[in-house]
């Protein structure tokens, strides 16, 4: 069974776990993480190698772990940061 590295997992863990961010002179959140972008959000990728998606500053602000897939447009909503990466899903 494929699986990410241990040091992968802690990354996305503790980038959603410990936000950082500020707020542009306009109100809206950005995400001061590696591979962000600055109109869509944090860029993900899950473990089937098959999908990719953006998850906002907003809703990670707000606890909400929302993947909105770059491809459909789908969105898939996990409770918890666990269930997130349980579900193969990290940073990218």
């Amino acid at each position: 069974m494929k699986t990410w590295s241990k040091e992968l997992i802690a990354r996305t863990r503790l980038e959603l776990e410990k936000m950082l961010f500020y707020t542009d002179d306009s109100g809206k959140l950005h995400w001061l993480i590696g591979n962000s972008d600055l109109e869509t959000g944090a860029h993900f990728k899950n473990i089937d190698g098959k999908r990719f998606g953006i998850m906002t500053a907003e809703d990670a602000c707000e606890g909400r772990y929302i993947i909105s897939l770059k491809d459909t447009k789908e969105m898939e909503i996990f409770e918890t940061v666990d269930a997130l990466i349980e579900a193969g899903w990290v940073l990218d």
